[in-house]
């Protein structure tokens, strides 16, 4: 086997917030084998051909040609190629709280393996470009690594779609369309022509709580961003998300984030 690897000098000064070690295609054979414990960064695989074996903590995957794999941060994992018909892949070995950030802002924590996610593309031209300008490779990396999460997370959210009722998914993108105003079972039953009960039990069966709990979560998810992007008094925030009072919504953000407005805005972030 051999292996075409581009190897760039340490993001000084920002390795903490993005660093690429190392990546590259593979040109692997039978005794390919990768293991790490306690792994210290992301690896970022697409399979162009071939198949191969991947266990990640307690759980196993068998990626072939056209599949993405992600061997997570601070996780036990191995791969390895299969004998008769080996791997061929390009891949990104990343680290840093960016990476970080954008796996858990775009839900992908406990994604592991991606069956046909078509992006080849996007690997190859990423590997292109950091070759092409090594002065500007953890940059580049970045953008590639950001947009690799993007399309996975893109194939995911269409396939989950495709399973899910329309009636589910039309009162999710209600709710979506709705963070800032006032929403009631009352209209969102007609929307699908269900009894407010009948509406409840819909909603909660493909995603897993009450229309309320979901608009919840939604509402604060929009106060914390605007709490860390914005200078709006927490009146002013509590108001425009459609909290009557200041001082429900901040008891409120409180029960869902471990600290009232005012500290999160401060820096202490919760949870």
């Amino acid at each position: 086997m051999w292996e075409d690897i581009t190897r760039v000098t340490e993001n000084i000064g920002n390795s903490d917030i993005f660093n690429l070690e190392m990546a590259g295609i593979s040109y692997c054979d039978g005794s390919y084998r990768i293991s790490r414990k306690k792994s210290r960064i992301y690896v970022f695989e697409y399979i162009i051909k071939g198949k191969g074996f991947l266990k990640i903590n307690s759980r196993e995957f068998e990626p072939e040609a056209g599949d993405v794999y992600i061997a997570h941060y601070g996780s036990d994992h191995v791969y390895s190629s299969n004998t008769e018909n080996p791997w061929t892949k390009i891949w990104f070995n990343v680290r840093g709280s960016l990476v970080k950030n954008l796996m858990e802002t775009y839900g992908l924590n406990n994604v592991y393996h991606i069956k046909n996610c078509n992006i080849e593309n996007i690997f190859c031209r990423g590997l292109e470009k950091i070759r092409e300008d090594l002065p500007a490779a953890h940059y580049n990396a970045s953008l590639t690594v950001h947009e690799i999460i993007m399309n996975i997370f893109s194939v995911i959210r269409k396939r989950k779609e495709k399973m899910i009722s329309p009636e589910a998914l039309k009162l999710k993108n209600y709710l979506d369309a709705n963070v800032s105003g006032t929403v009631t079972l009352e209209n969102m039953g007609k929307l699908i022509s269900k009894s407010p009960s009948q509406t409840i039990r819909i909603f909660k069966k493909e995603w897993g709580m009450t229309p309320y709990n979901y608009l919840l979560d939604r509402k604060i998810q929009a106060a914390k961003l605007l709490l860390a992007n914005t200078m709006k008094t927490v009146k002013e925030i509590a108001y425009e998300l459609g909290f009557n009072d200041e001082y429900y919504f901040s008891n409120i953000f409180k029960k869902k984030t471990g600290l009232y407005p005012s500290f999160y805005r401060a820096g202490g972030r919760g949870r």
